[in-house]
């Protein structure tokens, strides 16, 4: 799995995208907005940040790092009602790497993220030498009714199941 076939499954499933460094890392960004009656009327702004780390070590700070400077850009970038007003935001952080600390791996599949205002951000950890993705294993009970939707939206831009 790499930047080039993320690209390209978001291309795919027609979700705005750009490309750019981030955290001094090659990056691509791609934007997704959805309203869904069965998610209480309300609309998800949904951003999804893949970097290539390379064979930088991936460990639990790098994935804080990311996911905090992914949140803070989504918030930025995202333009719309305010967030709680039947409007959420959710950031998929995809962070790819030759070298993950299982830290890191249990950090995603717990996903010890942290909660936010109307927002959800998602650490997804992509081994590139062994394809191996970790992501939630369980939907938490906070943003319950989105979580089900990342997880297909992960595996649908993974290619896994």
């Amino acid at each position: 799995m790499n930047l080039a076939q993320i690209k390209n499954q978001l291309n795919a499933k027609s979700i705005l995208l750009s490309e750019e460094g981030f955290l001094s890392y090659p990056t691509v960004i791609g934007y997704d907005k959805r309203f869904r009656w069965s998610w209480m009327a309300t609309q998800l702004n949904t951003f999804i940040v893949a970097s290539d780390l390379g064979d930088t070590p991936l460990t639990v700070i790098e994935i804080e790092k990311h996911l905090s400077a992914a949140f803070n850009h989504a918030q930025k970038k995202y333009k719309g009602w305010p967030r709680g007003l039947q409007s959420g935001l959710g950031v998929i952080s995809i962070l790819i790497s030759e070298k993950i600390d299982p830290e890191a791996v249990a950090y995603c599949k717990q996903l010890k993220s942290g909660k936010k205002w109307a927002g959800f951000t998602i650490p997804v950890v992509v081994n590139s030498s062994t394809l191996e993705a970790s992501y939630f294993e369980k939907n938490p009970l906070w943003g319950r009714i989105y979580y089900p939707f990342f997880k297909k939206m992960i595996q649908d831009l993974l290619q896994t199941v």
